[in-house]
């Protein structure tokens, strides 16, 4: 859950940051941007993903398992 805390707050941030230079009329909207974007949607599937899978082999473990 703090991977998803830090990417939201990153989002909320790069946010922040762009609306600025939308404001200022300095932004483009093109090759580099769509690529960043892919990059940044692409890097939070891949961390629900691995991350996903992670937490079900950790509650997995013999720590975590019930033996009735």
């Amino acid at each position: 859950m703090l991977g998803i805390g830090v990417f939201g707050v990153g989002y909320w941030l790069l946010n922040g940051i762009l609306e600025l230079f939308i404001g200022a009329n300095v932004h483009e909207t093109g090759n580099v941007y769509t690529l960043m974007m892919y990059l940044w949607t692409g890097s939070i599937i891949i961390y629900l993903i691995f991350g996903g899978y992670w937490m079900i082999r950790k509650y997995n473990e013999s720590e975590y398992r019930r033996e009735f």
